[in-house]
């Protein structure tokens, strides 16, 4: 209960002129406080189970109304990973039980019928961060951040078209199709067909034998379609592993990666967040339609300003695309506060350009 009043008192925050967020912020740090008493009794029985699911879900979705929420946003995540996993592995039953292709049901529609995705903008994310490939390149082979790029690059390129011309001017790039295995049939049940193949929807949330390798990326072919048709599953089980990553990576790793004073990872978070804004609202369920985006703005804006050049690296050259997707979505938050996701598919839409030139929508 003190989990939906935080939830509430931080969505009412986001509707008047002048908030009043500390009855939210109360009603969280009680929740909290009560999640951390449960957590110190592991494992819980299965009734107590489904409540701290439900109550880390609610702590989720409020921090991503808190403009400086992005590091608590994520290790909710992590406690809602840990506690599907639980529920799944032990078969616990209860109001929240976890199905493995339950979300199929929610996304089928969704996929169905996915937009075209802008080529010009989908080539320059890509091109921005084939940018970032000498710097990653020393890291270990499973660094978070070789494994976030990853990730990043197999969201967009399913959503490649040929016969389009993203313009003569830029380079064109490719890489080899990432495998990524899903989920057998006997473990989904019947895959649905679609227009783009069989739909293996993966829960974000729990582990997977996803199969994502930078160093298996071609760089010098990179903007080239890997399939026939886009692949918007392909697509959004990309999108979801990199969730899955910050969900479940070791917590040393995160805190690494959430550092304000590492230029790297704030390089990386920044094409996180800027890749979600234009792929996100294309595949969001129509129940996420109406989340507020002012919060990811701040997150976005945050990490950009933490980014200054050293005597090594011009780290600020390897922020341009990013800092062009955070004018736009800024110059949209100040005509309407309450932007949402809607309003940024129906960009993506009709005005695409907005976010290629960094303003908001015509």
């Amino acid at each position: 209960m003190d989990a939906i009043l935080a939830l509430a008192g931080s969505h009412e925050a986001l509707q008047v002129d002048v908030p009043n967020i500390k009855a939210a912020l109360s009603h969280r740090q009680k929740a909290i406080k009560g999640l951390e008493k449960t957590f110190a009794d592991w494992p819980p029985p299965a009734e107590e189970a489904h409540v701290m699911l439900a109550t880390s879900y609610l702590l989720c979705f409020q921090s991503s109304y808190i403009e400086d929420g992005f590091m608590e946003h994520i290790l909710s995540l992590r406690g809602c990973a840990v506690l599907s996993q639980l529920i799944l592995n032990e078969s616990l039953d209860g109001p929240f039980s976890v199905r493995v292709n339950m979300h199929n049901v929610l996304m089928e529609s969704k996929l169905k019928n996915f937009p075209h995705l802008n080529q010009e903008l989908a080539t320059e994310a890509l091109l921005a961060i084939a940018g970032l490939r000498h710097i990653l390149a020393p890291l270990t082979a499973d660094s978070i951040e070789k494994a976030i790029i990853t990730s990043l690059i197999e969201t967009i390129r399913p959503l490649l078209e040929h016969d389009s011309d993203p313009g003569s001017e830029i380079e064109s790039l490719s890489t080899p199709s990432l495998t990524i295995s899903t989920t057998t049939s006997t473990e989904m049940g019947s895959p649905t067909t679609t227009p783009y193949g069989r739909m293996h929807i993966q829960n974000p949330l729990c582990p997977t034998n996803l199969n994502l390798d930078f160093d298996l990326i071609s760089w010098t072919t990179l903007t080239t379609p890997p399939g026939p048709t886009p692949d918007p599953v392909k697509s959004f089980n990309a999108l979801m592993y990199s969730l899955l990553i910050l969900a479940n990576w070791p917590q040393d790793s995160l805190m690494r990666l959430f550092d304000p004073t590492n230029q790297l990872s704030n390089v990386v978070m920044a094409h996180f967040l800027a890749v979600r804004f234009v792929i996100s609202p294309l595949s969001s369920p129509q129940t996420g339609m109406k989340t507020p985006v002012g919060a990811f703005v701040k997150w976005t804006e945050r990490i950009v300003d933490a980014i200054e050049d050293d005597e090594e690296v011009k780290w600020t050259k390897c922020v341009v695309w990013p800092a062009k997707i955070l004018r736009c979505m800024k110059a949209c938050v100040e005509r309407k506060r309450g932007l949402t996701f809607e309003d940024i598919y129906e960009m993506l839409l009709y005005d695409p350009g907005a976010f290629k030139e960094g303003r908001a929508r015509i």
